[in-house]
């Protein structure tokens, strides 16, 4: 059994606040603009405004509204103020992010909408991660368990699945 231990976010992610973009000032275009949201990774429009743009590759995890989502950013994104981007401080393969993301996902559970998940609260976390013989987070092995899991969605048809109305219906009882 692997054996694992506790680190500070703090070593891995640099957390950055997301900047209030009311509607009337939103202007059109093509770059996400990610919100307080559940679905569509968390993007609710699209925008022209170009500053306080966030990096790709960085993690969204809303604070506000759905509080604890959290999403892989693949292009460069304006981040409301409902929302905090993880950085990673070091360079880190996509499979590593997942996992992270993951993590991420079961800190939150301890938040919600009357509790707030706050900037300042997330920079004081801590992460449970696999750990290597020297008590290093064991990178590969996380690596290789997104790798495991994406290949049985993939065998088992399950890595393109929608939901059907029924399925919504049946999930939201």
């Amino acid at each position: 059994m692997k054996r694992n231990k506790l680190f500070p976010v703090a070593v891995f992610f640099e957390i950055k606040k997301g900047k209030r973009l009311t509607k009337a000032d939103m202007t059109p275009g093509n770059i996400p603009f990610v919100g307080s949201s559940a679905t569509n990774n968390g993007i609710t429009a699209y925008i022209g405004n170009t500053t306080h743009l966030h990096d790709s590759g960085t993690i969204t995890v809303s604070y506000n509204g759905s509080v604890g989502e959290v999403f892989l950013q693949d292009k460069i994104f304006w981040a409301s103020d409902d929302v905090n981007v993880w950085y990673p401080k070091c360079d880190m393969k996509p499979e590593i992010k997942l996992y992270f993301m993951a993590v991420i996902k079961k800190l939150a559970a301890k938040y919600s909408y009357s509790n707030k998940w706050t900037i300042d609260k997330m920079r004081l976390e801590s992460v449970e991660l696999p750990i290597d013989d020297k008590g290093n987070p064991d990178f590969e092995y996380m690596q290789d368990r997104i790798a495991e899991l994406d290949a049985y969605l993939k065998a088992t048809g399950l890595n393109d699945y929608e939901l059907t109305e029924e399925d919504k219906e049946v999930l939201s009882l």
